[in-house]
């Protein structure tokens, strides 16, 4: 029978395998692949303008979001009509608040995360290819059986065969493998005076490339083609996150935009409504005419349908906000008011030609497409050495054991040495020449991409600067509309009062004001989100963990100012 000890290894092993299959298992190996991908984001992430803080440090789930920690809104809403109950009890979200709600829980925010992390995961698999690779593998095998040898004489032998091997893999950055391996095998016969067999053997081979594959060049360039890739994943990141901050700052800005339209065409309604009971008094007391009345209370239909299709275009775009920042649509929120009042009008301090040569210099996106043109230029001249002959140079050494051994033994007098050279002289160099001329193409390809990304970016900024500068000039045509607007109205409502003005003439003024007030709202968004786009399309708005921007952008200041 076998022994008891081998008994107990097969017990260990069979643990050993149930313990690694089993649930709980995924902790370790989700602790043990984290420590190591962090580890490489970390590193390589100190090496990328606004990437040193630690918001790749973690791809763990968001918990739900707690908005019992936000202030509740204590206003009466009145300009949303019966949809008032919207914002009744509602959270307020500052635009510091959306932010971090979105780079902790939008969806599209963490895949790219993700996505970093992937290839930072790769990395580590590519690394361990470079490195010793440890093996062991077994097996064992228990048979009986009978043999009859003559009337009534029966032999019946039991075998035990078993074998088993260690192994050590290890490729080197010059090409270079070296394969030690450590086997046994031996048979163990139940039957009366047979001797135990064994048969052992170390063995180690070295294999290097003298031609073909070889050097670091070739040999290491996955590896070194991974370890880039994790660096232009974090530049990619980290230039989105600027991109993301725009937007939801955008989106934000422009919901807050949506809920002011709403109040306008609500305080415009109103007013047409008192017109309209000032009006009918006068037209009862047949110093208005009924044409003039109609036309006021026509006027007055026109404000309602535009208020109630306003009301539902800020829930919309308040539901759209919702989602982008990771919360149910669901939940009661509104946005601070008080957003708009910190916006102010700031001219950047540098001219045009600084701002392209600063975007030339920090956008990250183009370190990346520098960096691909360098690869494509290393992969010519791998392909160019994969035309040459494979010539290897191949060592071996093995150890054995004795004829009719009884147990593990290695004895060194029972060896093995080999060398040689294994070489192709590569006849057929078509499959190469043609490798190599579609790595020289994809080189003249990457230039051209370099050069189109950088004449794209030059034409972004210069469309960032003039979108800027119309902005501005929009403002101020804006306020001055703003006004006159109002001036136009109180000029037309005395007019009326006096038995002088027209309906038509109130209705318009009315339209104009409105119109007034939305640009003044809409153009002033305009002017912020012009400037941080210029800034993100520079490459210089740098992103905190929290989504909020550097306070250089606070802190700016027109031309003159100290």
């Amino acid at each position: 029978m076998p022994s008891s000890r081998l008994y107990r290894s097969l017990h260990s092993v069979a643990a050993l395998s149930v313990c690694l299959m089993s649930g709980c298992s995924q902790g370790f190996f989700k602790k043990w692949a984290d420590r190591e991908v962090f580890g490489i984001i970390g590193q390589k992430s100190q090496i990328v303008p606004g990437a040193e803080d630690d918001t790749l440090l973690s791809v763990t789930p968001p918990q739900p979001a707690n908005l019992a920690v936000l202030i509740k809104n204590s206003e009466t809403s009145d300009f949303l009509g019966d949809r008032a109950y919207i914002e009744k009890g509602a959270r307020v979200i500052t635009l510091a608040d959306a932010l971090d709600f979105a780079v902790h829980r939008n969806r599209t925010y963490l895949n790219r995360k993700e996505i970093v992390y992937l290839s930072a995961l790769t990395l580590t698999g590519t690394r361990q290819l470079y490195s010793p690779i440890l093996g062991a593998d077994g097996s064992g095998t228990y048979t009986e059986s009978q043999v009859k040898t003559g009337v009534n004489n029966l032999v019946r032998s039991k075998t035990l065969t078993a074998d088993g091997g260690v192994g050590v893999d290890y490729l080197m950055r010059t090409g270079a493998r070296l394969a030690l391996d450590l086997t046994t095998d031996f048979t163990r016969f139940f039957t009366g005076g047979v001797r135990n067999l064994s048969d052992s053997r170390a063995t180690v081979n070295l294999s290097q490339p003298l031609l073909r594959g070889a050097g670091v060049l070739a040999a290491s360039e996955p590896l070194r083609q991974d370890e880039r890739d994790v660096l232009y994943a974090i530049r990619d990141f980290t230039q989105y996150r600027k991109e993301f901050t725009v937007s939801i700052t955008t989106q934000y800005l422009r919901t807050l935009q949506a809920r002011e339209a709403a109040r306008n065409r609500y305080v415009a309604n109103r007013a047409a409504a008192t017109s309209i009971e000032r009006e009918g008094a006068l037209a009862a007391a047949n110093l208005r005419t009924q044409s003039s009345l109609k036309q006021i209370q026509q006027g007055q239909l026109t404000y309602e349908r535009n208020w109630i299709t306003a009301v539902r275009n800020y829930e919309e775009q308040l539901d759209d906000l919702k989602v982008a920042l990771g919360l149910p649509v669901t939940e009661r929120i509104i946005l601070s008011n008080d957003e708009l009042k910190r916006l102010e009008v700031v001219e950047p301090r540098d001219d045009l030609e600084t701002v392209l040569d600063t975007a030339l210099i920090t956008r990250l996106d183009l370190y990346n497409q520098r960096d691909r043109l360098a690869d494509t230029h290393r992969r010519v001249k791998i392909a160019h050495q994969q035309t040459l002959p494979t010539l290897n140079a191949l060592v071996g050494y093995q150890v054995g054991t004795p004829s009719n051994n009884e147990g593990l033994e290695l004895n060194p007098k029972v060896r093995r040495f080999a060398s040689g050279v294994d070489v192709d002289l590569n006849l057929n160099t078509k499959p190469e020449r043609n490798q190599l001329r579609a790595s020289q193409l994809d080189e003249q390809l990457a230039q051209r991409q370099l050069d189109l990304a950088e004449e794209q970016l030059r034409n972004t900024i210069r469309s960032d600067w003039r979108g800027l500068a119309v902005a501005r000039k929009q403002y101020d045509l804006a306020q001055r509309g703003l006004e006159l607007a109002q001036k136009r109205l109180e000029i037309e409502t005395a007019l009326m009062e006096e038995g002088q003005g027209t309906a038509r003439d109130i209705v318009e003024s009315q339209d104009r004001l409105i119109t007034a007030r939305d640009l003044v709202v809409s153009t002033l968004i305009d002017h912020v989100i012009a400037r941080l786009q210029l800034w993100s399309d520079m490459g210089v708005l740098y992103i905190q963990k929290d989504g909020s921007w550097v306070d250089v952008l606070n802190n700016e200041k027109p031309k003159g100012e100290s």
